[in-house]
């Protein structure tokens, strides 16, 4: 009876820890920053993490301060700024959807990756392309004025000296497009990183007020 017993344990125990890694992420918001601390909501549920503990239901705090903390989700690393909301959802057999829900000031920014590096992103369907300053380029390590085509833009300060490249990768969520054209501007304008339509222009979007859904074509 005692070994049967033993083995029914055994089983049940093993059930448990599959259905806890199986776990899918389908909502990630930072609720409150502290130094080396976050309480995060994962799947509406609130945990404290804390820098150099392990990982909670696939999610790792690399970094944290009073502004931003840096996480690692499933192995891939991502900023998040106090409050934003990411909402990703998805399966083997369906399309990959990111939700960006407006801020205070009545725009949609969110956070995302260029070329594996976290940046923030401010959604601008008027924008052409992707568009960021030389500033931040350069600590991207993009190599714009050697790998780059020289151009002028137009910005809110006048016309300025940019330069059109492509960019490996860009990520928002889950959804991540190869090969996107961006123009990286002299001087430190645009502050925030413009997510344009050479990335956006690429997925369906839908407009619902409160969140700007993206979803991949294909």
């Amino acid at each position: 009876m005692y070994k049967w017993a033993s083995i029914l344990v055994g089983i049940l125990l093993c059930s448990t820890m599959v259905h806890a890694t199986d776990q899918e992420i389908s909502h990630i918001e930072v609720m409150a920053l502290f130094k080396n601390k976050a309480m995060v909501s994962i799947n509406d549920k609130q945990h404290l993490l804390k820098v150099g503990e392990p990982a909670t239901i696939g999610v790792k705090l690399i970094e944290a301060s009073s502004k931003y903390a840096v996480l690692e989700v499933n192995g891939e690393r991502s900023k998040y700024n106090l409050g934003n909301r990411v909402r990703a959802s998805y399966s083997k057999s369906e399309k990959k959807k990111v939700q960006i829900y407006r801020n205070g000031n009545n725009m949609f920014r969110t956070v995302g990756s260029i070329n594996g590096y976290p940046v923030d992103f401010l959604v601008d369907t008027g924008a052409s392309s992707v568009a960021l300053n030389s500033a931040l380029a350069k600590r991207l390590g993009l190599q714009y004025k050697l790998k780059g085509e020289e151009t002028v833009v137009s910005t809110a300060s006048g016309k300025a000296l940019a330069y059109s490249i492509s960019l490996d990768q860009v990520k928002v969520g889950e959804i991540m497009l190869r090969n996107i054209d961006a123009v990286i501007i002299e001087g430190n304008d645009p502050s925030t990183p413009l997510l344009g339509m050479s990335y956006l222009g690429r997925l369906k979007l839908n407009n619902e007020n409160q969140y700007l859904e993206l979803e991949e074509k294909y």
